[in-house]
């Protein structure tokens, strides 16, 4: 008899004999998480209809995410030793402790559950309800990325961390949300801080004495490591997880510059994102090893999809570049390509794609220069600063700032980013509110109107 899932696992890249070998960790996961036969019939719509599944390194990559998920909810059941971090956050340490022992897990649980019980399944609802219901109540303009952590762990999906790591002074909401389950569940956290302060126009350059701060708070957690798990962390293990990041992200800045000249946008940016965040979703060797193999499969198909011409928008459609994709619900970003938008990349990928090219260790001192550099992490100039020139690199007609209404970093750049591009580089932008994890009250449809007539905008201003 056929297992109820071995459709959509199959759809998701599955082997046959990888679900036979793990049937019994695959049903206990689709226990706890309440997914039966109905859910899956379901998500293989949603999967068909949002995803290009004809693409082998599509499905592979779903299937990363889904196997992610069950080595999430079983971390605890399989004695691995749990390392969380949030989002926002610097996830090199991660990458470190995770290379350090086959015993410890680290991931960050959020964006595991945003792209599998979201994009897979489209049922992250009762996750956040559970959030709110359970310290970060709705309609106070708390994360909802929060809400999903929250309501996991209150739901018994994702298991107690033994050590959470997050940041403090990029993104507050993350270090209080960690609080409050510190306060619940006794899990020991480390807090990064750092300073965001300099004068306008000051990135790329940064003072020595903000390298030592944060690369100094950087190593306390090497330290938490060593305390909280018992684990020692050596410098091969900086090396390995070194070694590791910078081929995950060559596989990525490949398939990036693939999408940079093609006309027409030959992959649909919901599956260029679905293959970023492999990055920052969990530093797991699983991702580490699987994720550049899979990501260099869809960039063959990429390429060869720009040889015969395939595009999933039409040929000379108006390009922009946008903030990130969403999270969990692909239908939105699917809107904004049916409507004539083409979306070559986000800021984030962009960002992510160029760091680790040169790193072959990976410390604090090394990751907290590493971050000035990026930029989102030095300054509100240094988001604004890279985000203009990524525009203007892509050669794009338009822009589109979709920030969470509910996130101070990127609320407060909103009309300010607006301002610069368009004064600097004469490039139209569109400041779009919406929430990039919960499309519950930011719908598809509910963005539409906003995003048709920007379209509409871009395209008489290049017919003229």
């Amino acid at each position: 008899m056929t297992a109820f899932y071995a459709d959509l696992l199959e759809l998701c890249g599955f082997e046959p004999e990888e679900m036979k070998k793990d049937t019994r960790r695959i049903e206990t996961v689709f226990q706890r998480l309440e997914l039966g036969p109905e859910d899956m019939k379901r998500a293989e719509s949603w999967v068909k209809e949002n995803h290009d599944v004809t693409l082998s390194g599509v499905r592979k990559i779903l299937g990363l995410w889904l196997k992610e998920l069950f080595d999430l909810v079983l971390a605890k059941d399989e004695g691995k030793k749990i390392v969380y971090y949030g989002f926002p956050t610097i996830a090199g340490p991660a990458a470190v402790i995770a290379s350090s022992s086959e015993d410890v897990y680290c991931a960050c649980p959020d964006a595991i559950l945003c792209y599998t019980m979201g994009q897979i399944f489209n049922k992250l609802t009762p996750i956040l309800e559970a959030g709110e219901e359970n310290g970060l109540p709705p309609g106070h303009s708390l994360c909802s990325l929060q809400q999903i952590r929250v309501g996991g762990m209150v739901k018994g999906i994702i298991p107690v961390a033994d050590m959470v790591t997050t940041s403090s002074y990029n993104c507050d909401m993350g270090s209080k949300a960690d609080e409050l389950l510190h306060q619940k569940y006794g899990h020991p956290t480390i807090y990064v801080d750092g300073s965001m302060d300099s004068q306008w126009g000051e990135w790329p350059n940064y003072l020595r004495e903000r390298v030592d701060l944060l690369g100094d708070q950087l190593e306390k957690v090497f330290a938490g490591a060593e305390k909280f798990l018992g684990v020692k962390i050596t410098e091969e293990a900086r090396r390995k997880a070194a070694s590791r990041s910078r081929e995950l992200h060559s596989a990525l800045r490949e398939l990036v510059e693939l999408m940079r000249e093609a006309d027409p946008q030959p992959l649909s940016i919901v599956d260029l994102e679905v293959a970023r965040r492999l990055s920052s979703g969990s530093a797991s060797e699983r991702i580490m090893v699987e994720g550049p193999k899979a990501i260099s499969i869809l960039s063959q198909e990429v390429g060869d999809r720009i040889t015969k011409g395939i595009g999933v928008v039409a040929k000379g459609s108006p390009r922009v570049i946008i903030l990130m994709a969403h999270f969990s619900d692909p239908s939105i970003m699917r809107m904004m390509e049916g409507c004539g938008l083409s979306i070559p990349t986000t800021a984030h990928t962009l960002f992510a794609s160029t760091i680790m090219k040169e790193t072959t260790l990976i410390s604090g001192e090394g990751l907290a220069i590493e971050q000035l550099k990026r930029g989102p992490f030095h300054s509100a100039y240094g988001e604004v600063k890279p985000f203009a020139e990524a525009a203007k690199k892509f050669n794009v007609d338009g822009v589109i700032w979709n920030y969470l209404y509910n996130c101070r970093p990127l609320a407060i750049l909103s009309h300010l980013m607006k301002q610069y591009i368009e004064r600097e580089h004469g490039i139209p932008v569109l400041a779009l509110e919406m929430d990039m994890y919960d499309s519950r009250s930011y719908s598809a449809s509910a963005l539409q109107t906003r995003v048709e007539t920007f379209a509409e905008l871009l395209r008489s201003k290049k017919a003229a």
